[in-house]
């Protein structure tokens, strides 16, 4: 469980992202450009636990990220964005170049990417977190552990259609060359597109192998909030697993509805049979002022029809999502979780948002204690099988 203040590290963030951003600072010379850009997201959870009776508040920095994107002349584009973590170590986040290996149509464009980006899977993970539904993304995105790595890769986009793929290590701060390795594909079509309306459909694919150094894969998860231990664990199983999974949404205007199912076999040396495990969410949300939208086959930035800046009152947004991520199979016992999440957002302007969710989690906890939250095991020890986690995470943010 975190208990976290705004320590002097933290305040010493904000202040630079905000002097940046209200600097507008921005560099070009010939073909190369230089554009700052940062986010900053702040967390409040309030929550307990029925049979534990344990009480889960405090403040989370979720995110303080610092960076600048730009060009390096006519083929090569860069991105590169380093985060103060909750103790207030500066960690890099993404570190990519793009490389434009050729001329195409206009409405295509291909690249090789190479450095450190997100692993290409699932439409909740590929969509930034400044511009997620809710605002912690699909249980089965953390758990499968979808995440940046270094690698090697290429992304393909036409009007319809995107598709990207890799080879990677580890992430950058953790032995990228010395840990476990990725092959990932993600593709997505979209048969109906006008400009606040559209049909997507896309599905991914991922292969990974253990740690050399920590050992096998482990799958865990929290009760939603990130300020919040986890509640679910396997236990370190996976010497490698292979991932599948599915998506859709309809976007119409202020209207939206998405899902997502995901499978995860894992190959464990240790176990009866290779376990199989699965997660999935479906939502359904509405805008006021405002809408939803749909770029390159992920949600972007949303618009704002009357922000705060121009004398209006910003837009509004309401969403539910239910949520499942089950890690129950054979000999292996990690436990299953169902959440139920209720969501409103402000948006005053398109770079600011307040949000608040709902959420109740409804957990089966497993038979392994290995890194769950103390709370949690105390009720392992005393044969208690079931907890129900429900509170509120709130939100602050803000991007330039």
């Amino acid at each position: 469980m975190k208990n976290l203040s705004l320590k002097t590290k933290h305040i010493t963030a904000v202040s630079l992202l905000a002097i940046i951003s209200s600097s507008g600072v921005a560099a070009a010379q010939d073909n190369f450009t230089l554009v700052p850009q940062g986010r900053l997201q702040v967390d409040y959870t309030n929550a307990n636990g029925d049979n534990s009776g344990a009480d889960f508040n405090g403040f989370d920095l979720r995110r303080a990220y610092i960076g600048a994107h730009g060009k390096l002349g006519d083929r090569v584009s860069y991105n590169v964005d380093v985060g103060v973590d909750e103790n207030g170590k500066v960690t890099p986040i993404v570190a990519f170049l793009d490389w434009k290996p050729f001329n195409t149509k206009k409405g295509n464009d291909f690249r090789i990417r190479v450095g450190q980006f997100k692993t290409p899977m699932s439409l909740d993970e590929s969509t930034s977190s400044l511009f997620t539904s809710t605002i912690e993304r699909a249980s089965f995105t953390d758990s499968f552990n979808i995440q940046r790595r270094v690698g090697v890769g290429f992304v393909q986009r036409g009007k319809k259609h995107t598709l990207a793929g890799g080879v990677f290590g580890g992430a950058i701060d953790h032995q990228p060359f010395g840990s476990s390795n990725e092959v990932a594909l993600r593709g997505t079509y979209t048969p109906f597109l006008k400009k606040k309306k559209a049909v997507h459909l896309g599905a991914s694919f991922r292969y990974r192998t253990d740690n050399k150094d920590s050992g096998p894969n482990r799958y865990t998860q929290r009760p939603y909030s990130h300020n919040i231990d986890p509640i679910l664990s396997t236990g370190r199983i996976a010497e490698s697993d292979t991932t599948f999974a599915g998506e859709a949404a309809w976007i119409n205007d202020k209207i939206w509805v998405a899902g997502e199912y995901a499978v995860n076999k894992a190959k464990c040396a240790t176990c009866i049979t290779d376990p199989s495990f699965n997660g999935y969410y479906a939502e359904a949300g509405f805008f006021f002022g405002g809408r939803k939208v749909y770029k390159n086959g992920k949600f972007d930035r949303p618009k704002v029809y009357n922000p705060v800046t121009k004398g209006g009152i910003g837009a509004f947004s309401i969403v539910a999502r239910y949520d499942g991520l089950d890690l129950v199979d054979g000999s292996v016992n990690g436990g299953d979780l169902k959440n139920i999440i209720l969501g409103a957002d402000w948006y005053p302007t398109k770079h600011t948002r307040i949000g608040i969710n709902y959420f109740n989690s409804d957990a089966n906890l497993g038979t392994s204690s290995s890194r769950l939250a103390p709370e949690f095991i105390a009720l392992q020890t005393a044969s208690i099988s079931k907890e129900k986690v429900q509170g509120f995470l709130i939100r602050a943010q803000y991007d330039f």
